[in-house]
């Protein structure tokens, strides 16, 4: 059992989905202590790639409305259309940066970030 990061329950993991709040759980979303010891070569490298990202948006950010350099990143997630908009399991996450002067947001998806 793990404690879900987005509703704080207790609970067992469905196909990576928690069954109380439908939202996707990756091992990016887990604190570091909780990804096991034994697997966490690819699983950190996973939720390493993800903090890089932040890193490297909030460095290279530049707001194209107002041209300020700062910003605050967030995560979204997003449901799908069909079958996963009905039972609301949202897997699409993406990255979206916040122009700290005139709250502009650009949006960047990870999983093209993490071709890169």
């Amino acid at each position: 059992m793990i404690e879900c990061p987005w509703c704080s329950r207790e609970v067992l993991l469905d196909q990576n989905v928690c069954p109380a709040c439908k939202h996707e759980v990756l091992a990016e979303h887990l604190e570091p202590s909780l990804i096991d010891q034994d697997n966490n070569s690819v699983e950190s490298e996973i939720a390493l790639d993800e903090l890089d990202m932040e890193a490297i948006i909030a460095n290279e950010f530049e707001c194209s409305k107002c041209k300020h350099d700062e910003c605050e990143i967030n995560e979204i997630a997003m449901t799908g259309a069909g079958l996963s908009k009905v039972l609301n399991i949202q897997y699409h996450h993406y990255l979206y940066a916040s122009c700290l002067q005139c709250g502009f947001v650009e949006i960047y998806n990870p999983n093209l970030l993490n071709r890169r």
